[in-house]
Order: structure tokens, then sequence, then C-alpha cells
């Protein structure tokens, strides 16, 4: 006998669940941290000294060197952050830097040492005889914000 074309098939259920739209949020949440991940580290983690100082007032951004308390010396310039970088390049870099700024008719290039607190004076003496040989001729140190000191 030939089944009515008006009738109704029986399909068997589905009880799998449907992961397609759990598959859709990670993917948006996987694109939310890979754009928000390279902005949350920036910067060397040194541990710097607390003073009071005065702030500058310049037109031209300094260049920041940083020694971190193992030795290692990074370099922030323009739109260079943090690079790693060893004492020839360093001094060879801020020669060029400071060939620029005077071919430019600019301000002498400022650096500013960004020092952990612990390192030795030796080593940052070292690092500013560095920035000697570069021809570098204004230096300044980063200092943190000074703690509070507790009444008695």
């Amino acid at each position: 006998m030939k089944p009515s074309p008006y009738a109704r098939k029986k399909i068997a259920l589905n009880s799998d669940m449907n992961v397609v739209p759990y598959i859709d949020v990670m993917l948006v949440l996987l694109v939310i941290f890979m754009v928000t991940t390279p902005m949350m580290t920036t910067g060397v983690d040194v541990d710097l000294p607390k003073e009071q100082t005065n702030t500058l007032s310049q037109n031209q951004l300094p260049v920041i060197v940083s020694l971190t308390g193992s030795g290692e010396i990074f370099i922030s310039y323009e739109d260079n952050v943090d690079v790693p970088i060893s004492e020839p390049e360093l001094i060879d870099t801020l020669s060029n830097l400071q060939a620029q700024g005077s071919a430019d008719g600019l301000q002498p290039l400022q650096v500013m040492i960004n020092a952990d607190q612990n390192n030795q004076y030796g080593a940052i003496m070292g690092l500013m005889a560095n920035l000697q040989q570069a021809g570098i001729q204004k230096v300044g140190l980063l200092t943190g914000a000074p703690l509070p000191t507790p009444k008695l």
C-alpha cells in the first residue's frame, strides 16, 4: 500500500546540546583577550626609589633607559617601547638619536634613567658612562612618589 503524502513522518528526537552559541561566545572572548592583553603589559618592572622631585616641562619626549635589578638594559623612545638592548647598541642608538635631533634643530636629547633601587651604584654609574660616550648631556633619574611618613 502506498503511504499517504499527507502523513507525518516520525523523526527521532535529537537530544544533543547545541554548542554553536557557545563557540560564538568563546570566539568573541578570544578576540577581546587578544586585543586587551598587549595593553596590560607595559613597561619594565623596576622598583623605583621614592623621593619628591620637580616635574620636567619640555616639548620633546625624553628617551627612557631602564636598568633592571638583574642588569638587563631596555630603551624606550618614539614608537619603540622597552626594547632590550646591549651596551654597544645603546651607545650607537643614542648617538644616532642625538645626531637626528641636532640635524632637525631640536633641543639636545634628554635621557631619563629608570633604575631599580636595589641596583649597585657601580651598575648605574656604568650606564651613565655609556650615556656620556654617546654624547648625551642631559641625564635625569626617575623616581616614584614618596611614601607618606607615619605619624607617631
